[in-house]
């Protein structure tokens, strides 16, 4: 088993052990054979991260209704936003059609001023997850390891934060688990569908301990 799947197995128990009765709200893994089919149109190729990681899940499920289970959307810990909430995984078939759409966005702002002659949306970039129009974490094509950036919506250009691989960024949030840097809270806010979502905080006082133990994977 690599690095990176053992982190990701250790990240499930540590929320199974944290949250008791967590229902798995992730898509069943594709085989390399189905991702090879999906990725065959793009103008790059994915590095084997990002192939080991579809094939662990395919993203998120959408549910649809809600059935009782206690959910908690955590894979991808965004900090940089205002609720310490979590970056959605997509579905590789979700991540390429949002790939095109970034892109076809970029061709036809780029023609009307003030953008011309601008650059906002870099070709090689491939987007696997997004929290609504704040953040997305995205990977570079035609890299064998390739980074993830977490970029903003409006400033492609200057990354939120930079992980030197996906086994690296895995690795930086299996040991804020495991150093109990996170929270899962219960959402109380009344509205009876929500009662057994959970969602991330990580208080101020572990803000530090994170960025060390961030600096650990990707110095």
């Amino acid at each position: 088993m690599s690095k990176l799947l053992e982190e990701l197995a250790y990240i499930f128990e540590w929320l199974e052990y944290t949250v008791p009765g967590l229902a798995d709200r992730y898509n069943p893994g594709l085989t390399r054979q189905q991702i090879d089919n999906l990725v065959k149109d793009l103008p790059f190729k994915l590095s084997k991260e990002v192939y080991e990681l579809y094939q662990w899940r395919n993203g998120e499920a959408d549910f649809g209704y809600y059935n009782g289970e206690r959910i908690v959307d955590f894979l991808f810990p965004d900090h940089h936003i205002p609720g310490n909430l979590s970056i959605p995984f997509w579905p590789l078939q979700d991540a390429i059609k949002n790939y095109y759409n970034f892109w076809q966005m970029e061709e036809s702002i780029l023609k009307n001023p003030p953008y011309e002659g601008a650059h906002l949306w870099d070709r090689q970039w491939f987007p696997i997850a997004s929290m609504e129009n704040k953040s997305m974490l995205i990977v570079i094509g035609d890299l064998d390891l390739s980074p993830i950036y977490q970029i903003e919506y409006i400033f492609f250009d200057r990354p939120l934060r930079t992980y030197k691989s996906l086994t690296s960024m895995i690795s930086t949030i299996a040991e804020c688990c495991e150093s109990d840097l996170y929270k899962l809270i219960r959402d109380d806010d009344g509205n009876e569908k929500e009662e057994m979502f959970f969602y991330i905080k990580l208080d101020e006082e572990n803000q530090e301990a994170e960025k060390d133990i961030y600096k650990k994977y990707n110095a």
